[in-house]
């Protein structure tokens, strides 16, 4: 007869223990999985590992172009993204990229994938998010912080933007804002989360005036002055910025005054330089100018050693530039001179301040090879003579400029050379410009001749910017009355076109 022994009680416990530390280890395993597909950054390592095995095999995009690309609705999991170019690629309804390879992406980021899939931002905090080329057609940001938000080339066409926080937000001329719906923006968000400074001042923007407004505001800085604006100071951090920029392109916009010593200068800058950089730096060198003037020290432009060659040729370059700063921020009685030694660049002369009547004069520029002279006379290495006398035969210079340009007899150089015609007689015509502004802007019109003539590949793009800053410089200090500013508000768009610009 078989007897069979019950097994010890020691059996049972341990049974029960394994039991328990195996549910506890799997328990466990099952939230550390929940957490990593979720993106926990604590568990990124395993939902990595745990992606590459799944994704092996999987449909790959792998450095891939995929611009404009549509995945809308899309089952993507174990699909490999992995420094894919994902330019306003569309992933509206798209399933399963928690668990597709997106390293190299902006879709790396939980919430940045979860407003690309679900087009929902409402009210969330976007503070410095990659969304470069970001799909965001007819996405909800209302109330949303996009608070130095990357935004460059990202598609916006559609999307509600009302009661949004777009301080220092990146943009550029890719940026798309076609038929955004936007009551309402906000330019500061303090510290305690509340959002200041809205735009507009009042009311509240009608359609399609949104589009108009940050058109005009994404390509330029806006710097405010609270106890007036020194003048001498203002253009020395412009010349000072410029110069440790490699020659920037800066002009000033516009200057007012909001009152009760509230001063707003706009300064233009190219879509691609970094602009809040650049506000920082115009910024601290004014002060460090206003220190200095009121502490009577002279003015110095600090210069690299061995840079007065290049300093001598950069302005050289940037004549246009320096007399349509000029002409937007000078008195015609005002001086301006730089004189260079060593490695240095001192500003010499007095200087007037916007808020008082003084017209002393104004330090800006230069006798690196010459002097600038903003009175009866003004030259550039002797190269330039702006008396009365001259603009006969500046005028005679246009005339024939513009004549060889129309001789090439293309579509495009007559095109120019009748809008050309058209600046040069309303520079002429015009009662409300000086001599010493006719001159300045007879000469901008001849410099775009001069360099339309020139195939397209040849032309030299920076001496066509600065001759039309210099155009809107000397328009800028006229009133609407003027025959030039209204000829530049009928023409520019096509002109800019026509330049390639």
């Amino acid at each position: 007869m078989l007897i069979l022994n019950s097994p010890p009680k020691s059996t049972y416990v341990e049974g029960i223990i394994t039991f328990v530390a195996a549910s506890a280890v799997i328990f466990a395993g099952a939230i550390i999985a929940r957490q990593a597909i979720r993106g926990s950054p604590k568990f990124a390592w395993i939902r990595e590992k745990a992606v590459f095995w799944a994704a092996t095999g999987g449909t790959s995009f792998y450095s891939e172009d995929l611009t404009d690309a549509c995945f809308d609705g899309a089952d993507l999991r174990h699909t490999d993204f992995r420094k894919a170019n994902l330019t306003r690629t569309s992933f509206k309804g798209a399933t399963g990229l928690e668990l597709a390879r997106l390293q190299g992406t902006i879709l790396e980021n939980p919430k940045v994938r979860k407003l690309l899939t679900n087009n929902n931002g409402y009210g969330e905090d976007f503070t410095e998010a990659n969304l470069y080329g970001a799909n965001l057609r007819k996405a909800d940001l209302r109330e949303a912080i996009l608070v130095k938000a990357q935004l460059l080339n990202a598609d916006l066409s559609g999307a509600f933007l009302t009661n949004a926080c777009i301080q220092d937000w990146n943009i550029n001329h890719n940026t798309r804002f076609e038929n955004v719906d936007c009551q309402r923006v906000y330019l500061k968000c303090s510290h305690s989360g509340h959002f200041l400074e809205p735009k507009p001042d009042s009311g509240e923007f009608q359609p399609g005036e949104f589009e108009k407004w940050i058109t005009d505001v994404r390509d330029t800085i806006d710097l405010i002055f609270q106890n007036g604006l020194n003048w001498r100071a203002f253009a020395f951090s412009l010349t000072q910025t410029a110069l440790n920029n490699e020659g920037v392109d800066l002009s000033v916009r516009s200057i007012e005054n909001k009152g009760d010593g509230v001063v707003v200068a706009k300064v233009g800058v190219s879509l691609e330089t970094n602009k809040t950089a650049l506000h920082e730096e115009i910024t601290n060198h004014y002060h460090e100018a206003v220190k200095a003037i009121e502490a009577k020290y002279q003015l110095v432009l600090q210069a690299k050693d061995g840079e007065i060659e290049r300093l001598r040729n950069f302005y050289d370059s940037q004549q246009y530039f320096i007399q349509g700063l000029i002409t937007s921020i000078a008195e015609p009685r005002g001086k301006v001179l730089i004189q260079g030694e060593s490695n240095r660049v001192y500003m010499m002369n007095q200087a007037g301040d916007i808020m008082e009547n003084n017209n002393e004069g104004i330090n800006i520029g230069g006798n690196v090879g010459g002097n600038i002279d903003t009175g009866d006379k003004i030259s550039v290495g002797g190269d330039m003579n702006l008396t009365a006398s001259s603009l006969t035969g500046s005028l005679n210079n246009v005339t024939n400029t513009i004549q060889q340009l129309s001789d090439i007899k293309t579509e495009s150089s007559d095109q120019l050379a009748k809008i050309l015609t058209i600046l040069q007689k309303s520079i002429t015509e015009d009662s409300v410009l000086s001599d010493s502004q006719k001159e300045e802007a007879l000469e901008a019109v001849e410099t775009i001749a001069e360099e339309g003539k020139k195939p397209q590949e040849q032309r030299t793009v920076k001496f066509c910017k600065m001759a039309l800053n210099a155009l809107n410089g000397v328009a800028a200090t006229v009133t609407d009355a003027s025959k030039l500013a209204e000829a530049l508000k009928n023409y520019l768009p096509m002109l800019t076109k026509l330049l390639g610009i």
